[in-house]
């Protein structure tokens, strides 16, 4: 966790008017607990498993993702503005509608997620403003239904 946060203050210090946007991807497992609850953890711990292999297989070079809470990812995405973001988390959309994960002996689970979107351009580099704009992002995706993604406000 704190490796992905220290390399996120450092590529927002270093995003110069000439290197575009910064953006944030935050996911996080749908209903993980009834998961949890109706199957056990050692079924919650694959499909965390499953899930971050799927992310770890979209990344390209430069991209980091890593698990900041019980069921949470953070992606950062060097390079992305905010149409980019938002191809991005179609995409995990996408590929989280197709993962399956064996549940012993019963039908395979599926995984749906909620995720919040935030970008910083040139001059926005207060990481901890960027985590909360996508963790608030997040919380409204929740809020509305589960399984889509939220846009952030413009990141100050």
């Amino acid at each position: 966790r704190r490796h992905i946060f220290d390399r996120l203050e450092s590529l927002l210090e270093g995003l110069a008017p000439d290197r575009g946007s910064l953006s944030v991807v935050l996911l996080d497992v749908d209903d993980f607990k009834a998961i949890n609850d109706r199957h056990g953890h050692p079924v919650g711990d694959r499909v965390l498993q499953a899930l971050a292999a799927s992310l770890a297989g979209m990344l390209r070079p430069g991209d980091e993702v890593a698990r900041v809470g019980g069921e949470e990812f953070l992606l950062v995405l060097p390079r992305t503005d905010r149409d980019g973001a938002v191809r991005v988390a179609a995409r995990l959309r996408e590929a989280l509608r197709d993962l399956r994960v064996a549940a012993g002996g019963g039908a395979p689970i599926t995984i749906t997620a909620s995720i919040g979107v935030a970008t910083a351009g040139p001059g926005r580099d207060n990481p901890a403003a960027l985590y909360a704009a996508a963790d608030e992002a997040l919380y409204r995706a929740k809020a509305s239904g589960k399984n889509r993604f939220e846009l952030a406000a413009a990141v100050s």
